[in-house]
């Protein structure tokens, strides 16, 4: 139900594999570096221990406040 409700609100939803396309990271172990540094934010939904769900528009204003306008 969450997701529907957050889909018609206009929030884009990225699983790991996305984000770490968006990110142009290859290895997770980079991707959980940069979560554990605080260079990303926290996903936004834990659906099971291997399925997490970032923001798009959180990840992109965090990187833009964050890192220098967009750069990890």
């Amino acid at each position: 139900m969450t997701k529907i409700n957050e889909i018609k609100e206009g929030i884009i939803l990225l699983d790991t594999k996305q984000l770490k396309t968006l990110l142009h990271i290859k290895g997770d172990a980079t991707l959980w570096r940069y979560l554990k540094e605080g260079k990303l934010p926290q996903p936004k939904f834990t659906i099971s221990k291997t399925k997490r769900l970032w923001d798009r528009d959180e990840i992109l204003n965090h990187l833009n406040q964050n890192n220098n306008g967009g750069e990890i």
